[in-house]
């Protein structure tokens, strides 16, 4: 009887241990998420802003594609491009002061939009890194990545490396902010766009995945190599083809 008390005590031990385990599981996990709130009036004014970002990447792409497709020789139609300048201003018109406003709510999407539309809103560089520090910070994937574009020399600091390892390991928190927009995607190896420069959206994995794949790339130095290898897996796990045609020729 004593071995019997003595057993059902141990078992109950052990259960209030998994108890316990489980529950600081799910405070970390809780705890990670409160970390990248956003405002209520910043969401709402991010995405009245929406409607008017998407038409202006959709004429920005149009025009790429169709200035790539002129023969070498020949110049783009000047009312073509003030056609095209007239229609993005009218739609950043509408559209801009909404996303300024989400940003200073602190909406990391909308700061993330802002520096990626830097030139249309003639932001300086020293602007577009603030916001797309502030965007990363809050754990929005597309800035990190921007940053290798707009920001290089501060994607080379341990700071910026800590900001990407604190990425929320949850890709729902922000899941209704995608698809974003991006140019020239390292991983899109085998694309068959029209245009180089075409603006693309792509989801959360795929901006994990070309941002792990840029942090690869930079890692050269001979005492960086393991952690290149350990960014080039993260880059493939996230399904990156150029990341996993590099780990093949490596076998």
């Amino acid at each position: 009887m004593a071995k019997v008390k003595k057993d059902v005590f141990s078992v109950l031990k052990v259960s209030i241990k998994i108890c316990f385990a489980i529950a600081s599981v799910f405070s970390v996990a809780l705890a990670s998420a409160s970390n990248f709130k956003v405002s209520e009036e910043g969401e709402v004014l991010y995405f009245k802003a929406l409607p008017y970002l998407e038409k202006v990447d959709e004429l920005t792409s149009n025009l790429y594609i169709a200035r790539d497709q002129l023969p070498i020789n020949e110049k783009f139609p000047p009312q073509k491009k003030q056609q095209y300048k007239d229609e993005v201003q009218v739609l950043l018109k509408e559209g801009m002061p909404l996303l300024k406003r989400s940003a200073e709510a602190g909406n990391p999407a909308a700061q993330y939009r802002l520096a990626f539309m830097a030139s249309s809103n003639q932001l300086s560089k020293e602007e577009a890194c603030t916001l797309l520090k502030s965007s990363l910070s809050n754990g929005f994937t597309p800035a990190g990545l921007q940053m290798f574009f707009i920001c290089s020399d501060e994607t080379k600091t341990p700071g910026f490396r800590s900001l990407i390892e604190a990425l929320p390991k949850n890709e729902t928190i922000y899941k209704k902010y995608y698809p974003q927009p991006t140019m020239l995607p390292t991983c899109d190896i085998f694309s068959d766009r029209q245009s180089l420069f075409t603006i693309v959206s792509l989801d959360e994995r795929n901006f994990r995945a070309n941002l792990y794949m840029r942090l690869s790339a930079q890692m050269s130095p001979p005492n960086l190599k393991q952690e290149q290898l350990r960014y080039l897996n993260k880059a493939a796990e996230n399904g990156c083809a150029e990341a996993i045609m590099w780990i093949n020729a490596k076998r």
